[in-house]
Order: C-alpha cells, then sequence, then structure tokens
C-alpha cells in the first residue's frame, strides 16, 4: 500500500555542487550520501519535512541518469511513493496495466525499491521504495524549507490524469484546490499524496512557461513546491547566498532553475 510522497529525486551533474543550495542555503540535512556502483550513480538524501530530496549524480556514462542529463540536463527525474511493500505494489501495479521498468524489488538508496515506466502516469517517472530499517536522520527544524508543498505535473487532460492517477496510486483529487488562472495562462487541480499534494497543470494559452514545456516536452514533471515560513525572508537569505530568485508576490516566490540545478522550484508561504 502506498502512503506518500517519500523523495522527489534531482539529476544533477555535482552532487558536491548541488549541497551548497539544497544543504547550505535551504538547510536541508543530509541523511544519506553514498555510491550505488551497480546503479552507477551517488545519491544523497536530504530530509524535508516527512518527505526527502534526492540529489542523483552519474558517476560512469552507461546509466539511465547519465542518459537523462546527457539529453535533458539537470533537473527533476523522478517522483517517489513510499510503500509497505514494493513487491506486492509493484505486482499489483503489473495487473492494473502499468508498464514497469522492474518487476521485483532491488536494492536503492531509499530502501527496496522499483520504478514505472514513465508513458504510463503521464510523463512522470515513478518510484516506488519500502524503507529498510536504519539509523536517519530527521528533518531539521532550522531549515528554510520546511517540507515539499506540492509536485507539479504538466498534462494534456487533467479528469484523465486524475483517473490514472487514482487508479494507478489510490489518491484521490482534492476539491477544495485548483481551477482556472487566466492570469498563468493554465487550469489546474490537486491531489492529496498522504503528506504533499500532485498539481495537475494544462496550459490554457500558447504562452508561458507551462505552455513551453508542454511543447517542448509534452506531459510530465514540471515544477517543486516548498513550504517556506516566510517568503520573502526566505528570499532574502538565497539572495544574500548567491542564488537568483524572483521577488516574493503573494506569499510565492521562484528560484531560477540556474541556481537550483535546473529544478523549476517555487517557494510557497505556508504557517
Amino acid at each position: 500500500m502506498l502512503s506518500k510522497v517519500h523523495h522527489v529525486g534531482i539529476v544533477v551533474r555535482s552532487a558536491h555542487d548541488a549541497l551548497g543550495f539544497y544543504r547550505d542555503a535551504l538547510g536541508l540535512p543530509v541523511s544519506v550520501d553514498r555510491v550505488i556502483e551497480d546503479q552507477g550513480v551517488r545519491g544523497v538524501l536530504l530530509p524535508c519535512g516527512t518527505a526527502e530530496i534526492e540529489l542523483l549524480e552519474p558517476t560512469r556514462d552507461d546509466t539511465g541518469v547519465a542518459r537523462f542529463l546527457q539529453g535533458r540536463g539537470e533537473g527533476m527525474h523522478h517522483v517517489c511513493f513510499e510503500s509497505d511493500d514494493c513487491g506486492a505494489d509493484l505486482g499489483a501495479a503489473a495487473e492494473a496495466g502499468v508498464q514497469l521498468i522492474d518487476e521485483a524489488p532491488r536494492a536503492g538508496l531509499a530502501g527496496m525499491i522499483g520504478f514505472l515506466h514513465p508513458k504510463s502516469n503521464h510523463g512522470v517517472l515513478i518510484e516506488y521504495a519500502t524503507p529498510v530499517e536504519e539509523s536517519h536522520v530527521g528533518p531539521s527544524d532550522d531549515a528554510l524549507a520546511k517540507r515539499i508543498d506540492h509536485i507539479g505535473i504538466v498534462v494534456q487532460d487533467i479528469p484523465t490524469a486524475a483517473a490514472t492517477y487514482e487508479r494507478h496510486f489510490g489518491f484521490t483529487l482534492d476539491p477544495d484546490l485548483g481551477g482556472q488562472n487566466d492570469a498563468l495562462g493554465i487550469e489546474n487541480a490537486f491531489m492529496l499524496a498522504g503528506n504533499a499534494h500532485l498539481e495537475f497543470i494544462r496550459p490554457t494559452t500558447e504562452e508561458g512557461p507551462v505552455a513551453k514545456f508542454a511543447a517542448e516536452r509534452g506531459e510530465g514533471s514540471f515544477l517543486l513546491s516548498l513550504a517556506v515560513a516566510d517568503a520573502e525572508a526566505a528570499v532574502a537569505s538565497l539572495r544574500d547566498g548567491g542564488a537568483r530568485t524572483g521577488d516574493a508576490n503573494g506569499g510565492v516566490a521562484f528560484v531560477s532553475p540556474r541556481s537550483s540545478f535546473g529544478v523549476n522550484l517555487q517557494l510557497v508561504e505556508r504557517s
């Protein structure tokens, strides 16, 4: 059974450099940092509330992570849901007709893991993870980023995408959130995935970042939103550290992908 977002995976050229932003600027502690030889990656997990951010640096050129970096550059790579039995959930996905990358669990940074093909989930690479029992660094109360607020996914049709995710993962739409936003040229809907929302976004105009993403890449992971206590203070702190950010507007600010290692990163003020 799936319970929540376990982590969001981000591919970077250098985990050392990326830690300068995610650890040092955002204040997220490191819970795991090791090279997984058989996968050809260095993986770093940083707790953010009840979820984590995972940095993935390829250590050789013949891996999926390396090919992702070569083809798309740095940025969001996958979304991981926590499972109490990865093998059982992979089996259930296969029975439901979901295309799998891993038919059986294997050892990974987050525990026993398995991946679902993005073609089955509107362009999003989905991972299941059953954590193993081990000592683990928890989130920091002093971190600038308090938790993952939501994950934005660009889709062609919101009802179709929502039905897919409800069928595959058991999550349901939040009826109190979403709608039409003419100023941004989008419509959206939100689905609660335990500890964070998934935001389905459809462009309603041919201009703007969402429309550009849809035209260039089709469907897929678009945005990572992190909750902060004070958006203006967060912007000031990040700028002091050399990060490029927009101004806070209505409790929302955006960090330049040049500073967030290819991620379309949003900061949203939450009490």
